[in-house]
This record gives C-alpha cells, sequence and structure tokens, in this order.
C-alpha cells in the first residue's frame, strides 16, 4: 500500500482502538477525519499541515469553515465537510451533556456552560433566547438576530412569539462579545429592562441576561442590573 494510507494495524486509528480517543494527538484526530494523504505527503502530514495553517491552533479550529479548509492542499471539499461536521458534532454533544446534567436552567451557569462553545468564537455578536418551562428545564435555544441588540419592536416580537411557539413559561435572553470581554455595557442593560418589561406585559418573565465571553460570563441578574 502506499504512504497515504494505513496498512492494518497501523496507524492512528489502531491507537485510537488500544488507547481511545485520549491517548491521541489532535493531529492524530485530524488524520482519522480525512483518511488518505496526498502525493508524497502521509495523511498525518497533511493533517499537521491543516493544524498549523489555523492562526490559533486547535483553538481556531472551532470557527474554522469548508472554505478555509480547503486552501490546504489535499483538502477537498469533502474532507473540509467532514472535519467541519465533526467539530459542530462536538458542539452540539457538549450542549446535549449540559442540558442532562442541570435540571435548573434558571442558573447562569447553566445557560453560559449551554451557549459558551456555541458563542465564545463568533466574530460578530449573537443574540439569543433560552425559552424554558415551568420547571425550569430547557425547551430550546434560538438565535434571534446577528449583529448586535437593538431592542427594536421587531426584535422583541420576534423573542416572544418564538417563546409562545415554544409554549415557554420564561426566558433568558443570550448574547456574546465578540471582543472575549463579558463585561455588560450601559446598551446591554437598557435593552434587558426592555425586554423585561415586554415579558412582564406578556406572562413570559425575562428571567436573565447572560452575556458570553471568551471562557467567562456575566449574568445581569446576579449583577443586580436586571
Amino acid at each position: 500500500m502506499g504512504q497515504n494510507t494505513w496498512c492494518v494495524g497501523e496507524g492512528p486509528r489502531e491507537k485510537f482502538v488500544d488507547l481511545g480517543a485520549n491517548g491521541l494527538s489532535t493531529i492524530e484526530l485530524i488524520a482519522i477525519l480525512l483518511r488518505t494523504g496526498r502525493k508524497g505527503c502521509s495523511v498525518l502530514e497533511v493533517a499537521k499541515e491543516v493544524l498549523d495553517s489555523i492562526v490559533d491552533g486547535a483553538y481556531g479550529l472551532n470557527d474554522v469553515t469548508v472554505e478555509r479548509l480547503q486552501q490546504v492542499k489535499g483538502i477537498g471539499r469533502d474532507k473540509a465537510v467532514t472535519l467541519c461536521a465533526a467539530i459542530e458534532l462536538g458542539r452540539r454533544l457538549g450542549q446535549m451533556r449540559v442540558k442532562h446534567l442541570y435540571e435548573d436552567f434558571s442558573s447562569p451557569k447553566a445557560v453560559a456552560a449551554y451557549a459558551m462553545e456555541r458563542l465564545r468564537h463568533e466574530r460578530e455578536e449573537n443574540f439569543c433566547a433560552a425559552f424554558l418551562n415551568c420547571k425550569n428545564k430547557l425547551i430550546r435555544l434560538e438565535t434571534i438576530s446577528i449583529g448586535g441588540l437593538t431592542g427594536s419592536l421587531a426584535e422583541q416580537r420576534s423573542v416572544f412569539r418564538r417563546a409562545l411557539e415554544a409554549n415557554a413559561a420564561s426566558l433568558i435572553l443570550i448574547h456574546n462579545h465578540p471582543s472575549g470581554d463579558a463585561t455588560p455595557s450601559d446598551e446591554d442593560v437598557r435593552i434587558t429592562k426592555i425586554f423585561k418589561a415586554a415579558g412582564d406585559v406578556m406572562g413570559i418573565p425575562v428571567l436573565d441576561h447572560v452575556i458570553i465571553g471568551d471562557g467567562i460570563y456575566v449574568s445581569l441578574c446576579e449583577d443586580s442590573l436586571l
């Protein structure tokens, strides 16, 4: 067999079976997903090139795109899609684990844990809402808008229309700060109060507004800003 494929009993796949996922480096995990290298370059070498091509290394995989991966020689659309799909699957499994662990999603810690890996890497502000049932269990989390909070009537209508569709008893607002600093601005506080007042009128209380930074979060409720 050529150098671009694995023989039985060799390479990261066999190591994965023997040692489990924790026994492999990030490069070896990427190589398993790529399956083959390119002419004159093994799959492990191509995997290393993928990692080296990303500014923040393994951390930067969180926001890598199919188009960006295809810039690496030997990475076509199918391989790029496979890598991106694996990253997305990891995010979703992480969210499922959080949803399973936390019974009460009125806790900002639970909300932040659920939204963190999804939002901490976003380069634009994503405004989301977590809809809860009468026992404070998470029904679902939805993205309302991208590009920053406005507090507009249209934005308010979108939030509460979706809350009604989800049969939510309450909700929590969430948005990220691309700077990584979760400190709320005066505008964040002002807009939160607008939504809280609307929620009181609608009978769907806004319990909190959680701001996501890079590995950190701020709860306006905990900071007595709501």
